[in-house]
């Protein structure tokens, strides 16, 4: 997992939330995702609407447009939806309270 050595996730009331890249070349952009889902059955193929909160006055808007900018987003939203899956394995695991057959 990426989450503190490359970003933060952050969470604001109940729908908001996004990410701060807490390192590299992209440190100190914030980004809110407001929407993110399956575009189709493929579990790597998401639809996602995002906005740059902030960013160091250093990058350009160009900056945050650019390839290397959308290859580390890809990175982090990929390590986010795979924790999000760990995470609801582990849980629907930890439910089910049906005793096993003797």
């Amino acid at each position: 997992m990426l989450r503190n050595d490359l970003y933060k996730p952050w969470f604001l009331e109940d729908k908001r939330w996004g990410f701060e890249i807490i390192s590299g070349e992209y440190q100190d952009v914030v980004i809110e995702i407001s929407k993110l889902e399956f575009a189709n059955e493929e579990a790597d193929n998401f639809q996602i609407e995002y906005h740059v909160i902030n960013k160091p006055s250093l990058l350009t808007d160009e900056d945050v447009k650019g390839d290397l900018f959308k290859s580390t987003f890809e990175l982090i939203v990929n390590d986010i939806v795979k924790e999000a899956i760990e995470t609801l394995d582990e849980n629907n695991r930890n439910d089910d309270t049906k005793e096993s057959s003797s």
